[in-house]
């Protein structure tokens, strides 16, 4: 072959393999730009979704009061408020797994609407408090025992203003304190030695630069008793419209005394019947911590729970795979907290 037609040939060869070489180039590109072209109009239609489920108050609109109605559109804002981002403390109770009256994770999805989708829903509160009981000492007829407390966010330790009671048999004590600036703070309580059996220390923090960040933690501890068994060993305990439902898991198991708790006040439950309580209406920017204490034969302990029941977490875990998260700040009875909705793949 003359070498003239071998330098056409190799040319020839050499533009197909460069026009190949381009077409797979812009091939490889066009389908990533269609990728996050698509995972782009999945955010923003996943996004929509969360939002409104934050929006709405879902239908029909009082379905978190009613344990006996399910809501057939599927959303959490309390009704008539001009706050977009508050939501209902009862639509919130009944995402907890604990209370009597708790939506099922089917139920959550057949009211979102979501039947291809799997959502999870978590809520926590804006401050973490750890208690530590560091001494305690009896002298007399009373038992001292000495707590440390830190208070801190996500940034860090927070400066906070505290306010903790302590419940024990035939005794309610309280007090006020301060954390440093590193969020550290002490308790100390005083109990006398006739009011042994169980006790339920409850600390209040609220953040000083705003006292809508406030928060709750509770620690049972035994007062010259045998350790306290875990909390929803003798009641389950389940707040709604205002009012504390209870049942004993034992027959010789029998109420005694209930108690209300916020930041800056504390009331009595006023018992409805042996199965109910009033939750009292406590205008304060905070959580209500509810504390029962009874008796199981002889044997003093004291449970509770909280309005709302907050931290939470339902629906799917995605602890181990992929999934889309939506974080909102939000409101609940004029406190703030963290709400996080998550959602699967929508091609599993």
């Amino acid at each position: 072959m003359p070498s003239i037609s071998i330098d056409t040939f190799f040319a020839c060869t050499l533009m197909v393999s460069v026009v190949i070489i381009a077409t797979v180039s812009a091939t490889g590109t066009m389908m990533t730009r269609i990728d996050s072209w698509n995972n782009l109009n999945e955010e923003s239609y996943l996004k929509a979704i969360a939002d409104n489920i934050l929006s709405s108050t879902g239908t029909p609109s009082n379905w978190g009061s009613d344990p006996n109605v399910k809501p057939e559109e599927f959303g959490l804002a309390a009704e008539n408020l001009a706050n977009p981002s508050e939501l209902d403390v009862d639509k919130v109770c009944r995402l907890n797994p604990e209370n009597d009256f708790a939506l099922s994770y089917v139920d959550i999805l057949n009211a979102s609407k979501l039947p291809d989708l799997a959502m999870g829903i978590s809520i926590s509160q804006m401050l973490n408090i750890d208690v530590s009981l560091f001494s305690n000492s009896t002298q007399g007829d009373s038992t001292t025992y000495n707590f440390t407390i830190s208070v801190s966010q996500d940034s860090g330790p927070t400066a906070s203003t505290l306010h903790c009671y302590v419940v024990a048999r035939d005794f309610l004590q309280d007090q006020y304190s301060n954390t440093s600036t590193d969020g550290i703070g002490y308790a100390s309580f005083q109990i006398p030695n006739d009011s042994n059996g169980t006790a339920a220390l409850v600390v209040f923090a609220r953040a000083e630069q705003d006292p809508m960040m406030t928060a709750y933690t509770v620690q049972l501890f035994a007062h010259l008793s045998n350790q306290p068994l875990p909390d929803n060993t003798f009641l389950d305990l389940s707040p709604l419209n205002n009012t504390l439902y209870l049942t004993t898991k034992f027959p010789n198991v029998t109420v005694e005394d209930g108690y209300a708790f916020s930041f800056a006040y504390q009331a009595n439950l006023a018992e409805d019947s042996n199965t109910s309580c009033t939750i009292p209406g406590i205008l304060d920017s905070s959580p209500i911590v509810l504390v029962v204490t009874g008796l199981n034969d002889s044997n003093f302990f004291a449970e509770w729970t909280a309005y709302p029941q907050i931290p939470l977490q339902t629906g799917a875990d995605f602890s181990d795979s992929e999934s889309h998260a939506f974080s909102y700040l939000v409101t609940i009875r004029d406190t703030l907290y963290k709400l996080t909705l998550n959602f699967g793949d929508m091609n599993p």
